[in-house]
């Protein structure tokens, strides 16, 4: 009878034994204390005060600490005030209305929004205000308040009365057609997407283009030609086709 514990066997048993005590020697092991970074932002604190506050407001944004990332807007504000400088003013008031948007506090935000348009037209910057003001008729359509936000989309047309293609007007009759859709006022929705269409058009913003088409597609019940975009989260009629 051959004997069993030739050399191959025992290093079979060796290996077998070491693969069962494998998981409690993991478990046993002394673990080395791992290095953390514990700052929110990897980037360093700005020089100048204010971006400081600025930055400091846009860590608690991010992590929705609405009241922490307030007060720090604020004392942005407050520092580019002394400064004179409304086109910073403008800016960090506008990004307070956002959050005032994302904290549900639609009043505070309006009351931002304002603040920020009055400080774009002190600079005669007629795109940033009009941009403001589109802001304001978008938290309206979206609190479904259609005759205010209508009156805010026209005001932010005003602005914008000499017709030239550009971002915040595409985006402005973006905004009007998604409330006259909203608003079941269809033949106006497709008014302004059509307007919506023709300055992104204009401005070679071809994903736009694309989108509004999809749209207009579908508030002109135009079958095969549906773009996924345009859903809103409604069921697509069985003859539509999603591409």
């Amino acid at each position: 009878m051959k004997r069993f514990w030739n050399k191959k066997n025992v290093l079979l048993v060796i290996g077998f034994a070491l693969l069962v005590a494998m998981p409690f020697l993991i478990i046993t092991e002394k673990r080395l204390p791992m290095m953390t970074d514990h700052s929110i932002n990897p980037y360093s604190e700005p020089e100048d005060i204010a971006a400081s506050y600025i930055q400091k407001a846009s860590e608690h944004y991010f992590y929705r600490e609405f009241p922490q990332a307030a007060d720090n807007y604020n004392k942005a504000i407050a520092i580019d005030e002394e400064r004179r400088d409304a086109h910073r003013v403008a800016t960090t008031y506008n990004s307070l209305a956002d959050l005032y948007v994302w904290a549900r506090e639609p009043e505070e935000a309006e009351k931002y929004y304002l603040l920020a348009a009055q400080h774009h037209a002190q600079t005669a910057d007629l795109l940033g205000q009009a941009d403001s003001i589109k802001e304001l008729a978008d938290l309206h359509m979206k609190l479904k308040h259609f005759q205010e936000a209508e009156k805010r989309y026209s005001e932010s047309l005003s602005l914008l009365k000499d017709g030239k293609p550009n971002r915040v007007l595409g985006s402005v009759h973006e905004g009007m057609g998604h409330m006259y859709w909203k608003a079941n006022r269809i033949p106006k929705a497709i008014d302004s997407f059509t307007h919506a269409r023709n300055t992104f058009a204009a401005l070679h913003y071809n994903m736009g283009v694309q989108h509004i088409t999809g749209v207009l597609n579908r508030l002109n019940k135009l079958p095969n030609t549906q773009h996924k975009h345009a859903l809103r989260g409604s069921p697509a009629p069985e003859d539509y086709a999603i591409h």
